[in-house]
């Protein structure tokens, strides 16, 4: 009688074990908030007089722990790390991410596209890359890795044709000590093709003047200031027959937004950003390797997001 009691009480906590799921909010690397969770199943062995031990537990695998975000965009100039690389680009992305121990899997690929009829050298690029957060308390910890392509560079364009790096970052929700979310980060990326090291910090507030206007809390002013500093041995990587000067520099700029989101799936923004750098100049009184675009740049953009 003892064994059979003890079996029941066995099996009806393993069921309930079963049924339960964790949920919980995570914030994705594209800024894409979604939900998700951890559900698991337990393993168990059956021992003697059908009494079932109870083991431990591993993820179950299942489609509704799986979150897609995507997005489509256009910006009049683009601009990365102070640089201006093209003029009017189309921008689409795509990102998967899949909770696995309480880590957030997230893997995507970003593409930009200058507008047909624009200037010959301008860049397209494809970037592909792949990286794990975890978050505890107030405290999301992110690394990853990018790989990006530049299909239409040759050697003949003085420009590198592919590069590699990888990164490590922290992100800090504020809500709970400042009553707003200013997302403060700060990230270090090191580029082993390069030879080359960024350290950037950003700040950015939503704020919703939907709710101070006209009392719509899907109208929204998303905003982001942000600056960092550039060193690389190697400006432009492994291409032979090129020199292959360094470079360092700081650069910063702001981005101010308006977005609505038409349903809680869809969202639309655009405004306008502002980028400046400071250093890294032919004719210095070290030369460095020659920096892409204007010192300054103004320039504006859109895009539609999806989040699933």
């Amino acid at each position: 009688m003892k064994k059979i009691l003890t079996g029941i009480i066995a099996i009806t906590a393993a069921a309930a074990m079963n049924c339960a799921s964790a949920q919980e909010v995570a914030a994705l690397p594209n800024g894409v908030t979604a939900s998700v969770g951890e559900s698991t199943t337990p393993t168990t062995t059956v021992l003697g007089g059908d009494v079932v031990e109870y083991k431990d537990y591993t993820p179950e695998l299942s489609l509704s722990l799986l979150s897609v975000s995507a997005t489509i965009g256009y910006e009049s100039e683009y601009v990365f790390r102070g640089e201006k690389y093209a003029g009017h680009s189309i921008q689409p992305g795509l990102e998967f991410a899949y909770p696995i121990y309480g880590i957030d899997i997230y893997a995507g690929g970003w593409y930009t596209s200058p507008v047909q009829g624009s200037k010959k050298d301008e860049l397209t690029e494809l970037d592909i890359y792949a990286g794990a957060t975890y978050t505890y308390g107030a405290v999301t910890f992110d690394v990853g890795y990018i790989y990006y392509w530049y299909p239409e560079v040759t050697s003949e364009s003085e420009s590198v044709s592919r590069d590699m790096e990888v990164y490590c970052g922290v992100t800090v929700d504020t809500s709970s000590y400042l009553g707003i979310n200013l997302n403060p980060s700060a990230y270090y990326f090191y580029n082993w093709v390069l030879k080359q090291q960024v350290v950037e910090i950003s700040i950015g507030y939503e704020a919703p003047i939907g709710e101070w206007v006209i009392d719509n809390d899907k109208l929204t002013m998303p905003l982001n200031l942000y600056g960092g500093y550039l060193s690389a041995g190697r400006k432009y990587g492994d291409i032979d027959g090129i020199d292959n000067a360094g470079v360092s520099y700081f650069y910063y700029g702001a981005s101010a937004d308006i977005a609505y989101a038409l349903t809680d799936y869809c969202t639309i923004s655009g405004g306008i950003r502002y980028s400046q750098r400071d250093g890294g100049n032919e004719g210095e009184p070290v030369d460095h390797a020659e920096l892409c675009g204007r010192e300054r740049n103004l320039w504006f953009g859109a895009k539609v997001s999806f989040g699933f």
